[in-house]
């Protein structure tokens, strides 16, 4: 179904499947399991991620010698292979017992959606849940917000004495992680 609906125009199987979430997600009778649409995104998005261009990361180090005065106005620039997914369901325990070829659990629907991070570092993808003040600080970090902005957007989610110390402690595992390329 999926082939006649978008035949190929590209020459590389590689580039082939960019609609798959879509098509599972609106067409029966795959559209009845929403887990299948997930998978297929998660899965996409992976190949997005080890595909991407590579950079050098900002080691923790570089940040500390960052003159305390200069932070309020600081961006950060990101590694090219951060990608950020919203997933509703047990999508990544399911990818990841299938990918071992073990039987995956049972399809589970989460409350409200589960904001993932994505990345790649030396050759290897990798991919973690984060809290939503986490996704609320980088969300704002990768529009380019300078620090006082993301620390803004911590505000929703924190206490205003709590906020420094969570967003400095954020960058620090930002760039411990390899996501963080320029100040």
């Amino acid at each position: 179904q999926f082939i006649r609906a978008h035949p190929s125009v590209h020459r590389s199987i590689r580039w082939y499947g960019r609609e798959l979430s879509e098509f599972l997600g609106r067409t029966s009778p795959y559209a009845e399991q929403p887990i299948l649409a997930e998978i297929a995104l998660l899965e996409w998005t992976l190949s997005e991620v080890f595909d991407a261009k590579d950079a050098e990361p900002l080691q923790r180090a570089q940040l500390l010698a960052i003159e305390p005065s200069a932070w309020s106005e600081l961006r950060f620039g990101f590694h090219p292979s951060v990608r950020r997914l919203h997933l509703q369901w047990n999508t990544t325990p399911v990818w990841q017992a299938m990918s071992r070829n073990e039987p995956p659990p049972d399809p589970q629907c989460a409350e409200s959606p589960v904001p993932w991070l994505l990345w790649r570092r030396d050759l290897q993808n990798y991919f973690r849940s984060m809290t939503g003040d986490e996704a609320a600080a980088l969300d704002a970090a990768l529009r380019g917000e300078n620090f006082g902005e993301i620390c803004v957007a911590l505000a929703a989610w924190l206490p205003e004495d709590e906020i420094p110390l969570r967003a400095a402690g954020l960058l620090g595992a930002w760039a411990d992680s390899g996501i963080i390329v320029g100040v």
